[in-house]
């Protein structure tokens, strides 16, 4: 490995030592517990904070949360409907956990985002948990923590959409199969339970991952042969086919094409076929991971992994995070939260590091011995040119081609300060070999910067919601028809209550609009068809861009302008007010 990075080397010479075949025993389960305990509370502290405070975003966010509403008010709960057509691009599982949060806390953001919070939780539980058991309490306590402020995982941890749920099942997966392996005993069995669940939340991408990751380890480990019988995969699947098999056999006879959508173009097309949807390069997700990562993926170059203790744990971590790195990246289909399963063992990758350079083996006394104080040192500096970054980026805001600078203007400078003030507390910490210390600085700047950061989407909601828009209109035309033009905006049903007019494009609506009997009323082809409806009698509110209401103006006639938000405008006909009055 001549001119490899030190920290190359040294995981290298870690991960291969033959030492290491031999599996450590299992750390108490209570210290365990007691480990994941402390990054599952901060880790509620940053994924709920102002989790109610802005409005759900689109177009998932309240395309999701009104699939969940539909189901809560009186629809299906079987075959999920979205605008009243049906919409089966996704198993239901996150619908039904949405339908129960609105059943309970009433229909509102807090609601549609409670359960994708409390997984992102979980899955920081279980990170911990897992770290704690197999290396100590220190790694549980550091790697849940990580995780818990990696800017990628909190930020999608108060994201209503599948990413978070599914990260959390594969993760629990993974490690179950894992301690099946070094343990024995009936791990594979909860392994397979949450494939189950991740098959329901976001279809067979949840049984490829854990089970690709476990094979590149058994290969890693020169121990695959007899893996099947040892474990038990013949009766593990057969227990995920029990659980997920009845609701998809369900669609295939309730829903006509279920099939060849979901089977073939949701998954086989998107995976294979670069035109299908969200094309992307083969190495999309390196940038991704370095920005989604940060500060920590900014630390890897500068830690090393010295003198550990051999533990077969860590090269699990490496063959599930490459893994699903790789399953990723060579599908055509790539959207940034895809990659998050990834994260969770590359977080207890991260720890281990940390743990290593702060607390070396056979240091006395636990001191460090250099160069290990002055590789963490780096961490401080490090936060403080972020911070720097994003106080310049508020300063110069109105210099950016994007409008988004300008409205997180405020949240830029407040997060920069946070971490320029954090990084100088963590340099202090570590130059004074308070090692301990300056690790709980570094997690808690984070945990303030995200917490800052939350105040970004309250200022950015007229770039990414129609929350406000749509609520004027269910506040001042509560029993008008809602027509929406060309682009579908997600949130117009949702706020409004009610079913929404399309004009033009049926885009994901399409599948669903085929089978319903009253598409004609619903799903309008041209501007023929949107003027003919516009002259019926009755009360009428239609949503469209500023540039198309400058063009369709003189056709549809004297007009009042009842809201808008961002680009879009909501209009009525002019006499329509005072006729209701």
């Amino acid at each position: 490995m001549t001119g490899s990075p030190q920290w190359v080397h040294s995981f290298a010479v870690a991960a291969t030592n033959p030492g290491s075949r031999q599996p450590p025993s299992p750390a108490p389960t209570a210290n365990a517990v007691l480990a994941s305990a402390a990054p599952s509370a901060l880790a509620a502290l940053i994924f709920f904070f102002n989790l109610w405070r802005f409005g759900l975003w689109e177009p998932d966010e309240a395309r999701y949360a009104e699939i969940a509403r539909e189901m809560v008010s009186g629809g299906s709960l079987v075959i999920p409907h979205l605008n009243y057509v049906i919409y089966v691009e996704k198993p239901p599982l996150l619908y039904w956990f949405t339908s129960l949060s609105f059943a309970v806390f009433g229909i509102n953001e807090f609601a549609a985002r409670l359960f994708v919070a409390l997984f992102g939780v979980l899955g920081v539980a279980a990170t911990a948990w897992f770290a704690a058991r197999c290396f100590d309490k220190r790694h549980g306590l550091l790697a849940g923590a990580i995780l818990a402020t990696i800017p990628l995982y909190a930020t999608m941890a108060q994201v209503l959409t599948t990413d978070v749920m599914l990260t959390t099942f594969v993760t629990i997966a993974n490690f179950a199969l894992f301690l099946h392996w070094r343990e024995g005993g009936r791990w594979c069995w909860l392994g397979y339970v949450a494939i189950a669940l991740g098959v329901l939340t976001k279809g067979p991408v949840a049984i490829l991952l854990p089970l690709l990751g476990m094979l590149a380890f058994l290969i890693w480990e020169r121990d695959w042969r007899g893996a099947i019988a040892r474990f038990r995969v013949l009766g593990g699947l057969g227990l995920v086919v029990v659980i997920t098999a009845p609701w998809f056999i369900t669609m295939i006879v309730r829903v006509p094409g279920y099939f060849d959508f979901y089977f073939v173009g949701e998954h086989l097309r998107r995976a294979f076929q670069e035109s299908y949807s969200h094309g992307e390069p083969f190495y999309f997700y390196l940038p991704v991971l370095l920005a989604g990562l940060l500060p920590w993926s900014l630390l890897v170059p500068f830690l090393t992994w010295r003198r550990l203790e051999p533990n077969p744990a860590r090269r699990f971590c490496v063959a599930a995070a490459v893994t699903t790195s790789v399953v990723f990246s060579c599908a055509s289909a790539k959207l940034i939260p895809y990659i998050l399963p990834a994260v969770p063992p590359i977080a207890i990758l991260i720890a281990d590091a940390i743990v290593s350079c702060a607390w070396p083996v056979g240091a006395p006394g636990g001191a460090v011995a250099p160069p290990d104080s002055r590789i963490l040192a780096e961490s401080g500096p490090l936060l403080g040119i972020l911070g720097a970054l994003a106080i310049a980026a508020g300063i110069f805001a109105a210099q950016f081609a994007s409008p988004y600078p300008m409205y997180v203007q405020r949240a830029l400078l407040g997060v920069g300060g946070v971490l320029v003030a954090g990084g100088a507390i963590v340099t202090a910490l570590f130059l004074a070999r308070l090692n301990g210390a300056g690790i709980a600085a570094l997690v808690l700047t984070m945990a303030f910067a995200l917490m800052g950061a939350t105040w970004a989407r309250i200022e950015a909601e007229p770039l990414r919601s129609y929350a406000v828009l749509a609520r004027e209109i269910a506040v001042r035309a509560p029993d008008a028809k809602v027509i929406c033009y060309h682009r579908y905006v997600q949130a117009l049903p949702f706020y409004t209550r009610k079913r929404v007019v399309l004009v033009g494009a049926r885009t994901e609506l399409g599948f669903g609009s085929r089978l319903a009997p009253e598409a004609e009323e619903y799903f309008l082809k041209n501007d023929a068809d949107l003027l003919r409806l516009w002259q019926t009698p009755g009360q009428k509110v239609l949503v469209l861009d500023e540039t198309d209401l400058a063009r369709l103006s003189e056709q549809l006639g004297p007009l009042r302008v009842i809201g808008g938000e961002f680009h879009k405008r909501a209009i009525e006909k002019a006499g329509e007010r005072a006729e209701r009055e």
